[in-house]
């Protein structure tokens, strides 16, 4: 199973000089358990606690609420709550994009529709408004200074709001995260707004640090060096082995670029801690750098503490001992898959003690708001799980569910979304005919990310199994997935 080795008290003398270092534009490069996290927080607290007068922000960063959380709590633990007292603090990179166009609506830089100065920011429409399926994308765009409604035209449809709700909402004062990097992408491309945008860097913040820089997108990549252009001592952490994230935009070789731009000084953690007890771990992951054909020993899933693939629906189709967090892309509408995912969720939390994944915007979906109406679902949800397991007809299991659903949620689905997704409750059967302590912890690489566990069962493709054969490149992101997930054991990895 996962858990947290002891943090080492003692910082190795790479960690050391790393986290001490003087350079005002610094890039540390960290391999897999090498201590990446101990190094940031060490630096922050480091720079939080210099001897100055210059009061301004020392801000740390990363791309998802977990990995912040992560830093924030170990700079608590090791400096001390003050060293988060206000203005310095470890937010999502997303936080201080929104500071920023607050700053600029503020200073009338930029005007919002309804003249709005405040914007309440969500994580996507569908957690507030309904969808329909679409080619156009509702976007923002900045024309001159004046923040305007547009639409875009994508390759392929998906869910989108409505053109009447986002014009209404956006005027009301409400967008998404994705809506303010838009925003910004396009003030950043206005000389006279980009100044602005320095001088408010170099007047709130003093130091700022960029955890996993590798998962920055272009505008994420421009925020840095406008910042590194304001006077701040800026530091980049992460490691291209690792980057996972070209579905947000993330591009690697744009870091590479700002790197050698702006002359960052470069070091880098090689001591791992992670597998410092295997030699065969050690082996393997010098030979995935190295480009060398890899051989992997064969296993059972039911000898492992957690089988990672790089989708989804691989896991669904391995041993039916592995129960992974997620639903597959099967062919459902949103509410065919929020309802799954909801059952999902029923099986995880009882076998594994583990919310699936997706819960939040399962909710969303269904119009769930409170825990209350949620409470009253959950009897339904164990006797459609309870009646699978029997073999009961999936059509009319599925038929009794949705109309409670339907019942106890402000949702009313087309006929269409109503069908029975029969693979995917096909799949929930086969697990619940599992005996529960059998069960096993199926993720994406993307979900495995900076865990780890003893044994570690990785499910490959066909390509991943060719890409061993010949070698990782670091370039192709399926690589650098199969490279992530074969780096999570401590002490033995293995093909299931």
């Amino acid at each position: 199973m996962s858990r947290r080795r002891a943090e080492n008290p003692i910082l190795t003398r790479e960690q050391l000089l790393l986290a001490a270092s003087p350079h005002r534009l610094l890039y540390i490069e960290a391999f897999p358990g090498s201590g990446k996290t101990t190094v940031s927080h060490q630096r922050f607290g480091l720079h939080r606690f210099a001897r100055t007068t210059d009061h301004r922000a020392v801000v740390a960063v990363s791309f998802t609420r977990s990995a912040t959380e992560e830093i924030r709590s170990r700079v608590s633990r090791q400096w001390g709550p003050s060293a988060l007292a206000w203005p310095h603090r470890i937010v999502t990179l997303d936080t201080v994009l929104n500071d920023l166009l607050t700053h600029l609506l503020r200073s009338r830089v930029i005007q919002w529709p309804g003249s709005h100065e405040e914007l309440e920011v969500l994580d996507t429409w569908p957690t507030l408004l309904p969808t329909i399926r679409t080619r156009a994308k509702p976007v923002l765009r900045l024309v001159g200074t004046r923040v305007i409604t547009a639409y875009q035209q994508e390759d392929e449809a998906s869910y989108h709001i409505k053109p009447a709700d986002f014009s209404a909402a956006v005027n009301d004062g409400l967008c998404t995260h994705e809506n303010v990097r838009e925003v910004l992408r396009d003030a950043l491309d206005a000389e006279n707004i980009r100044a602005r945008v320095t001088a408010y860097f170099a007047t709130a913040i003093r130091s700022l640090l960029v955890d996993e820089v590798y998962d920055a997108n272009d505008l994420d990549v421009e925020i840095i060096r406008v910042a590194a252009d304001a006077g701040l001592a800026v530091t980049l952490v992460g490691d291209p082995w690792q980057a996972l994230y070209a579905f947000r935009g993330a591009r690697p070789e744009s870091v590479h670029r700002l790197l050698e731009l702006l002359k960052f000084e470069r070091g880098e953690l090689r001591t791992t801690f992670r597998w410092r007890d295997s030699v065969g771990q050690t082996s393997l992951t010098r030979g995935l750098r190295r480009g060398e054909t890899t051989v992997l020993p064969a296993g059972a899933a039911k000898d492992v503490d957690v089988v990672l693939a790089r989708k989804w629906r691989s896991l669904w189709d391995c041993a039916p001992q592995v129960l992974p967090l997620a639903t597959a892309r099967w062919n459902m509408g949103p509410f065919q898959k929020a309802v799954c995912t909801l059952l999902l969720n029923e099986l995880t939390q009882t076998t594994l003690g583990l919310p699936a994944l997706f819960l939040p915007d399962a909710w969303a979906t269904l119009g769930i708001k409170e825990v209350e109406t949620f409470e009253k679902l959950r009897p339904a949800l164990q006797n459609a799980l309870i009646c699978l397991a029997s073999q009961s007809d999936h059509s009319g299991v599925w038929t009794a569910l949705v109309r409670t659903v339907v019942t106890t949620a402000p949702i009313e689905p087309s006929e269409a979304h109503k069908r029975t997704p029969r693979k995917a409750l096909n799949h929930l059967r086969t697990r619940l005919n599992v005996q529960h302590e059998r069960l096993v912890l199926g993720l994406t690489c993307h979900q495995a990310k900076g865990r780890e566990w003893d044994r570690v069962g990785v499910r490959l493709e066909e390509s991943d199994a060719a890409a061993l054969r010949k070698g990782l490149d670091p370039g192709d992101e399926a690589h650098r997935a199969l490279y992530v997930a074969l780096t999570r054991a401590r002490d033995l990895s293995v093909i299931v």
